[in-house]
């Protein structure tokens, strides 16, 4: 959108009563030419676009902390979501230099954005200091087009980074006029950088009533015209109109603010909307190259490019480091750069050392090492005496209770959850497990979702002081005061974020179990709850049912066993996965699933009929509709028939005439694989059954019966090789040509396959024979 509105050149008044520096959030020039304004003019009061909730606590950015740090601002809106932002400081960040000075001078200093949580519902980029608007702007775009840069980071090096002769005032105009066209002439700012305005406005107007003196105003470059037009009754356009700037207020039930470590990987890793400046590495490298002088920083670099390759065996030559120089000199000229800069040094290293196709993801080593040289190792810290969030108080009260502190020196614990004390301790580190603590790992141990064997329960923690983990346990504060508060909350979060899902709700209850919080807050229960009712996987619900089952009957060491909420949860997933029974058809390809979700709904009845009042009337109509249902598999008419016969429900006479309607050779052993699966004990104290079975089998004739015989010998594995051996006894008895004291079942030498596969060639040569009218043995 294009205004008829001039630029006014009194923005660039040294001498007037508030002086308007624009920055890029994270710019070295930025840093340097505001530091040296600042020691020029002397303001009496210098307001930052920071967050104004902090400036109770500001003088904390003034303690001897490790750089780069942020200022964390989160909050929990009414709706539940949780919400958190970061204002990150590196020693180049013009606001960590603006605020040095004051400290030396000083001068007093204040923040003067909204505080992020009154726009948390409708900003959603986290990182506050980010180009957001500059990377959207179609006026950067065609600038980069006009001036052959490859983006907004080219072009602003282009503009103000490369050349370190570039004067403060130089500086001031060249960047207001940028920023005021850019502002301009993409027209448009969205409603929560118009409401922010206001409010920074309204801070300034304070700031001229306080202070005698020249008030600076450090802002992002976009903000700058716009609060110098407010300030000074000057003509700028503001297109949205009041109700749409009140909007974006923002409910919130819960806030809080403090200082965190952070790292160059973090803010290289700021993508989108968040990125900022890349290269922090390369950029702090320039910072302190600068203060001293030297235009030389590619050579630094390269240097330790060249000792990073070599430690990781890379090859090359003293001649392709010249090459290398000398194409970045180059590459430098053609572009106009006074000095090397950060893509002459990437595309020259390219050039030069790279002799094979690079890859789309640019994985090759020595680009790597570029890379990692650029990003810079920088992990920060913070500086003792610095006010930590209650959250981090609780934790460190806690670790110090179990001596499960952190140390430099990595360590394994071994829990054995038998053990009240050990099970305190194994409560606490998967709450931290649950927050993401860096520095606490479960090594091994007893797997209680697979549930193999739990003979002994037992876990392995690793246990180190991680470099994130300070940060880790800071940025959890959005979660709630104490540890087991944050852990409710990130566990009812993760049940946010899942839809239709029995298994994952089950697992979250395994979780919930795991940190000691069987009781379960009726939130999280609720949403659980609500998941099981909305699943209509059958699979998956029998197999969260399985889940609740072993917490509900068979756990022996969290507490679990009985509890009423997790009984509720059970006797829901039942009813529901009984109901999905009745409907599911033709079901191909999951036989084990369906043989496991029958299984275990009949061994939820079995074991909590009376504790959860299932009703059995209704369990044994549903099976045998399911029973009698010609549209349902041959393998689930067979299982529910087992669970009958088990249950008593289903007679002798009615379990044969059942076998008898699935006789076809196609159906016969999915029907047996099915009932062997559900009934094997009671299949053994009948062997009318195994007659019956006997005789429909040698009725086949050679062909149907080869066909028959995969499933038929998968329906007899559910026997023991001992059950094997009674049946084959009980059959040869009932046959009456076995004498008395004789072997009934002689030792095999080969498996039942090869078997198989000899009768088929048997069967296929008798054939040949028959065919070409040749006598052969039958």
């Amino acid at each position: 959108m294009f205004c008829n509105i001039e630029f006014d050149a009194g923005i660039l008044n040294l001498n007037a009563p508030v002086v308007f520096f624009p920055v890029r959030h994270h710019s070295p020039a930025c840093a340097r030419l505001l530091r040296q304004l600042i020691l020029e003019i002397r303001p009496a009061a210098i307001l930052i676009e920071g967050p104004s909730d902090f400036n109770s606590q500001i003088s904390e950015l003034f303690l001897p902390h490790q750089l780069p740090i942020a200022i964390y601002s989160y909050t929990c809106l009414t709706d539940g979501a949780r919400r958190g932002a970061f204002y990150p400081f590196c020693v180049y960040s013009p606001e960590w230099q603006a605020l040095q000075v004051c400290k030396e001078l000083d001068i007093p200093v204040k923040f003067i954005d909204l505080p992020w949580a009154e726009v948390a519902n409708v900003s959603l980029n986290s990182h506050r200091y980010a180009d957001t608007e500059w990377r959207r702007s179609s006026y950067v775009e065609t600038l980069c087009e006009n001036l052959g840069a490859e983006g907004l980071n080219e072009l602003w090096d282009l503009l103000f980074e490369i050349n370190s002769e570039l004067a403060p005032i130089e500086y001031l105009e060249r960047c207001h006029q940028f920023c005021f066209h850019a502002r301009l002439l993409d027209g448009s700012f969205s409603p929560v950088d118009i409401h922010r305005e206001a409010f920074m406005a309204e801070q300034i107007q304070q700031a001229l009533t306080r202070y005698s003196g020249q008030i600076l105003v450090v802002t992002g470059g976009l903000h700058s015209y716009a609060l110098y037009a407010k300030i000074f009754n000057k003509s700028f356009p503001e297109p949205l109109s009041r109700d749409a700037v009140n909007r974006v207020s923002t409910q919130h039930s819960i806030k809080g603010i403090a200082l965190t470590p952070f790292s160059y990987e973090r803010l290289d890793g700021l993508t989108g909307y968040d990125a900022g400046m890349p290269s922090p590495g390369f950029y702090h490298q320039v910072w302190h190259d600068r203060l001293t002088g030297d235009t030389d920083t590619y050579r630094k670099l390269l240097a330790r490019v060249v000792r990073d390759l070599r430690a990781s065996n890379q090859i090359f030559s003293s001649a392709d480091l010249i090459a290398v120089e000398t194409t970045a000199l180059s590459l430098a000229s053609l572009r106009g750069h006074v000095a090397v800069w950060r893509q002459d040094l990437i595309d020259a290293i390219t050039a030069c050392l790279i002799k094979e196709e690079i890859d789309t993801n640019r994985t090759h080593p020595f680009l790597l090492a570029v890379y990692d040289i650029l990003r810079g190792d920088a992990q920060g810290k913070l500086a003792s005496g610095t006010s930590l969030p209650p959250l981090v108080q609780d934790i460190k009260q806690l670790l110090q209770k179990y001596n499960l502190e952190p140390t430099k020196q990595a360590r394994l614990i071994d829990l054995n959850l038998h053990k009240t004390l050990d099970l305190q301790k194994s409560y606490i580190l998967h709450k931290l497990r649950i927050l993401d603590i860096a520095g606490y790992t479960r090594a091994a141990g007893s797997d209680l979702i697979s549930r193999q064997d739990l003979s002994y329960i037992w876990e392995q923690w690793a246990i180190s002081l991680h470099p994130l983990y300070e940060a880790s346990c800071i940025e959890s504060a959005i979660y709630g005061t104490t540890l087991t508060e944050a852990a409710e909350a990130k566990l009812l979060e993760q049940a946010g974020r899942i839809e239709r899902d029995a298994v994952s709700s089950a697992l979250l209850l395994l979780d919930a179990c795991l940190m000691g919080l069987q009781h379960l807050a009726e939130p999280l229960y609720q949403k659980l709850l609500t998941l099981i009712r909305s699943d209509s996987n059958f699979f998956s619900l029998t197999e969260a049912l399985e889940h609740i089952l072993y917490l509900y009957y068979y756990d022996e060491v969290l507490g679990t066993t009985g509890q009423d909420k997790i009984g509720t949860l059970l006797a829901e997933a039942f009813t529901r996965g009984l109901w999905l029974l009745e409907s599911l058809g033709q079901i191909q390809g999951k036989d084990q699933q369906l043989l496991q979700g029958v299984k275990v709904l009949f061994e939820t009845f079995s074991r909590c009929r009376r504790q959860l009042n299932l009703n059995q009337d209704e369990f044994i109509n549903i099976l045998q509709r399911v029973n009698i249902d010609s549209t349902q598999t041959p393998l689930l008419r067979g299982a529910a028939c087992g669970v009958l016969w088990s249950l008593n429900a289903a007679p002798t006479e009615h379990v044969l005439l059942d076998l008898r309607s699935c006789a076809q050779p196609n159906m016969i052993g999915d029907f047996l694989t099915g009932l062997f699966c559900l009934a094997r004990e009671v299949v053994q104290r009948h062997p009318d059954l195994l007659l019956n079975i006997d005789e429909l089998i040698t009725s086949f004739d050679e062909q149907t019966f080869l066909e028959a015989l995969p499933a038929l010998h998968l329906a007899f594995t559910y026997f023991t090789p001992r059950e094997k051996h009674n049946i084959a006894s009980n059959l040869i008895k009932a046959w009456g040509n076995v004498e008395k004291g004789a072997e009934v079942s002689p030792k095999l030498e080969v498996s039942a396959e090869v078997i198989m596969q000899t009768q088929a060639f048997e069967t296929k040569l008798f054939a040949a024979l028959k065919r070409y009218g040749l006598r052969g043995r039958v």
